[in-house]
């Protein structure tokens, strides 16, 4: 039985781990690899079952095979996996699966695709999270975590867990102050700085977040996440100019308050300078992830580079 995930890499990761307790494997009778992990020995080690008592095999496919290096040798450990047992157990996490890979993992045996939830998925995501650990909320709290955290559903998660354990129903205040964090809702400050060309206030607001603790890549996840809201509000504006806040939130698909500030500052933007956004948001994510920069430095050149181009003429900006 090959079991494989794909999708979001925390979604994926816990739901294998998820099946493989369903399937009454305890951590002495799993065997992981994944960083170095050589084809050749997959059917091996699906066969110990047989011979060492009961075992399921994991492979982290994400951290076994990375860029154009690891394309053949993850193609030969999927052909190696041909050749497994029909009564082994193999769970594999491959979360950037492309829809080829997904085909064929159907083939070998059962693929769960769960992609990141966004926007109001996210949202809903939220909230059955919190019913699944009995945490009892005002309706509010959802969006507010989605607020709070943007797209880091680890994060999210272990949140979830620290509020399970208080008893009655939690409303959005007590959450606020139970988390204590700075709210993704505060990148929507630093994209107010960078778009008015405040270069000062831009840095000053980058430095707060990462001085309160915020980690570079989660601002610069929450970074993304809002400016993809202000992309879609600057087409929805181009389409069917302002629109009441209500009908804004339900047509992104967000929160009233994200929806009304991404409204704001597209009212600034074009599609020209969201492309010089984009460009500038990966160049300072491939930086902070390779180590190429110091993190910090990385975010506040990014605060100073952005705010910068939004200081210029506009004629310049969308040239």
């Amino acid at each position: 039985m090959i079991l494989a995930f794909s999708g979001d890499p925390f979604l994926a990761r816990r739901s294998a781990r998820a099946a493989l307790r369903e399937e009454g494997f305890g951590s002495s009778e799993i065997v992981e690899r994944g960083a170095g992990l050589d084809p050749d020995e997959i059917p091996r080690l699906a066969s110990q079952g047989g011979l060492f008592g009961r075992t399921a095999v994991f492979l982290d496919f994400a951290a076994a095979f990375q860029g154009q290096a690891g394309v053949a040798p993850r193609k030969a450990a999927m052909q190696a996996l041909e050749q497994v047992p029909e009564d082994a157990t193999v769970v594999v996490v491959d979360p950037t699966a492309t829809a080829a890979r997904q085909k064929a993992w159907r083939r070998l045996g059962r693929l769960t695709h769960q992609p990141t939830p966004r926007f109001g998925a996210l949202t809903g995501w939220i909230a059955k999270e919190l019913k699944a650990r009995g945490v009892r909320v005002t309706r509010g709290v959802p969006a507010l975590l989605a607020d709070l955290f943007g797209e880091d559903l680890p994060g999210i998660a272990a949140e979830i867990e620290k509020l399970a354990v208080l008893e009655g129903e939690l409303d959005e205040e007590r959450v606020r102050r139970i988390v204590h964090r700075p709210a993704s809702r505060d990148a929507f400050d630093l994209i107010a700085a960078v778009v008015a060309g405040n270069e000062g206030e831009a840095v000053r607001v980058a430095r707060m977040l990462l001085e309160a603790g915020e980690a570079a890549p989660r601002l610069l996840g929450a970074l993304s996440w809002q400016f993809m809201l202000v992309a879609r509000a600057v087409g929805l504006r181009e389409r069917d100019g302002d629109l009441p806040g209500a009908a804004v939130a339900k047509e992104l698909g967000v929160a009233p308050f994200a929806a009304g500030k991404a409204m704001d500052v597209a009212r600034g933007l074009d599609e020209a300078a969201l492309r010089d956004v984009f460009a500038t948001l990966v160049e300072a994510e491939v930086a902070v992830k390779t180590g190429a920069r110091d993190s910090a430095w990385a975010i506040e050149r990014l605060a100073l580079e952005l705010a910068g181009r939004f200081g210029r003429p506009m004629a310049v900006r969308s040239s």
